[in-house]
């Protein structure tokens, strides 16, 4: 019994003595799993924000789909009705198919400015998310900085590069469907086509500058503890030039933010809204005492069209869409008459130095103030049309009916005035005219109907004349908030640029110190890493030198076929990066299981 007791104290002495050593572990593993926990969490957060980055390409996509479907759909409807342009129903038809075509047309401009939107806010949300997680990682011992450092910094390049390919094929669907919907004329469309070689140019000059400052780091053979001692003082530069890149973002956009307020502004004044009323035939229906649409037609309505350049023959500034009505006289003679002017939004192209030797084109859109402006005369001359055919319809109508009436009232007086009256005839004749003076009345409406719907199209360009003013205020604010969010996004690419060629740096000193080179998820000698390098800057200069030969070519093209040829090279494009994308996701699986298993390795 004694010995039993003399045990369980012996133990209880053992659990004593352990439960203090214990405690003082017990405060080393909490640390150590505080810091595991944070870094968890914050690359769990990282991995959330891209995750619904993706969802949101996905259903900007999706969006577009559903976009240029209706677009076509309506473009069919509309030349359908076009063909039978003599019917009433038809030309209302037609009405409602170019309202739908603009709809659809708006929301994929909609897309494509969200898009641009979206991007900027994903980058500030992984740069906030970036900082968070190297907080997290100061709370780790200096060797296990040492390595997920290591290893974040190449999951980040990898997300990076994955995460901007993604957006560059949303931006290339976006053009292409912007060209399948005809939002682009062909000066606009050789212009994106120059662009986008120019931003392939960009691009590949800040490569090679990348590529250059990793091979000069790996031809200095700096010994690990040499490297290390730099990589301290270069990883705060890459800090601070994040805080810098950050913090053009979030003037990029503030700058977005307020050139859709600009847009806004021009989309809520009267001119605009009366202006849609002219272009997409809103003149077709007849409207109610508060000039609301009544939903029926107006049978007297002239259909409205539109054309560029030299169609139908008449030439006119290769920067005017004019909508146009035409007469037809007795003789078969046509008659077009301008009734108003829409003056062709232009892309203005920018170009600046964003880093040494990289040249960077962007574009802003500028819209001349007398945006869609009357034809004075063609108002007038649109105005008599239609009252012209009011007179020959309605009011024919109506003469009619009087005449009838008239003549059937002087039958009963004729009847009643006879020496000889025969009342079953007069009664007879009398019995009539109820119902052509209901005629009458019928005619009269119609008429008063047909007349209030000229005086109501009437008011919309004497409304638009009124308001001329303030349009033209609004699209100069307008105009002047899209060049500065061109200015805002070149800001931003300086700071990127100089962002990720330090980084491009920090990444080859990191990888000196580990003693292991991984590149592209490969793993390299120094004089292998050398190699690859020299490889990607070869290939940046060969495709620098196509797309130079193919901007000399579409300077020189004219203009016939350049939609089509844009179509063609986006749809190509899109495949090609579309098919880089597996090998893309790879890497970035890859880098991400490494850190995860890093991270989930410390002090076990």
């Amino acid at each position: 019994m004694k010995k039993m007791i003399l045990l369980v104290s012996m133990l209880a002495g053992v659990m004593t003595f352990s439960g203090c050593v214990d405690d003082k572990e017990s405060a080393s593993v909490t640390a150590v799993r505080e810091a595991k926990a944070a870094q968890l969490s914050a690359l769990a957060a990282l991995s959330n924000a891209q995750a619904a980055n993706q969802q949101a390409l996905a259903d900007t996509e999706n969006a577009l789909r559903e976009a240029k479907v209706a677009y076509e759909t309506a473009k069919a409807a509309y030349q359908q009705a076009l063909a039978d342009k003599a019917n009433s129903e038809a030309q209302a038809a037609a009405a409602i198919a170019q309202q739908q075509m603009a709809a659809a047309q708006n929301e994929i401009q909609r897309l494509a400015n969200d898009l641009e939107k979206m991007a900027i806010q994903h980058k500030i949300d992984m740069l906030d998310l970036q900082t968070q997680y190297e907080a997290a990682l100061k709370k780790a011992d200096d060797d296990s900085q040492a390595l997920l450092g290591g290893l974040y910094m190449a999951y980040q390049t990898a997300a990076t590069n994955l995460l901007d390919a993604q957006q560059e094929i949303a931006r290339k669907k976006i053009e292409l469907a912007k060209l399948q919907a005809g939002l682009v004329n062909s000066d606009e469309t050789s212009q994106m086509l120059i662009n986008d070689q120019k931003r392939k140019i960009a691009n590949n000059e800040q490569q090679i500058a990348e590529w250059t400052a990793m091979i000069e780091v790996f031809e200095a053979q700096k010994a690990p503890e040499e490297a290390k001692a730099e990589l301290v003082t270069e990883k705060a530069a890459l800090s601070q030039l994040a805080q810098d890149h950050k913090k053009a973002l979030t003037a990029a956009n503030k700058a977005g933010q307020e050139m859709g307020e600009a847009w806004s502004d021009v989309r809520d004044q009267k001119y605009s809204d009366l202006a849609q009323d002219v272009y997409s035939n809103g003149f077709a229906y007849l409207v109610d005492e508060d000039g609301n649409n009544t939903g029926v037609s107006f049978n007297d309505y002239i259909l409205l069209n539109s054309y560029e350049a030299t169609s139908l023959g008449k030439p006119v500034e290769a920067t005017v869409d004019t909508y146009w009505f035409s007469i037809t006289d007795d003789k078969g003679n046509t008659t077009y008459t301008a009734v108003m002017n829409r003056m062709i939004r232009k892309d203005v192209s920018k170009t600046e130095t964003v880093a040494p030797g990289v040249e960077s084109t962007k574009t802003y859109t500028a819209y001349p103030t007398a945006y869609y402006q009357l034809n004075a005369d063609g108002v007038k001359a649109y105005i008599a049309a239609i009252k012209a055919n009011v007179e020959k319809n309605e009011g024919k109508a109506l003469e009619d009916a009087q005449k009838a009436l008239a003549a059937q009232q002087k039958v009963v007086a004729d009847l009643e005035k006879a020496e000889i009256k025969d009342e079953a005839a007069i009664e007879n004749a009398k019995s009539l005219l109820p119902g052509l003076q209901t005629d009458v009345n019928t005619a009269q409406a119609a008429l008063d109907k047909a007349n209030a719907q000229v005086a109501a199209i009437q008011t919309t360009f004497d409304t638009m004349a009124a308001e001329a003013a303030n349009w033209e205020a609004t699209i100069k604010a307008y105009n002047a908030a899209s060049e500065a969010y061109c200015d805002a996004q070149f800001a931003v690419d300086k700071a990127y640029d100089a962002y990720t060629l330090q980084n491009k740096k920090v990444l080859a000193l990191q990888a000196v110190v580990d003693g292991q080179i991984m590149i592209d998820g490969n793993e390299y000698t120094i004089d292998g890493a050398i190699a690859y390098a020299e490889r990607k800057i070869e290939m940046a200069n060969r495709i620098i030198m196509f797309a130079k030969q193919d901007i000399v070519d579409l300077e020189s093209a004219n203009s016939g076929g350049v939609t089509d040829l844009a179509i063609e090279k986006l749809e190509a494009e899109i495949e090609i990066l579309e098919a880089e994308l597996p090998a893309l996701e790879k890497i970035v699986a890859d880098t991400k299981a490494a850190l995860d298993a890093a991270t989930a390795a410390q002090a076990e």
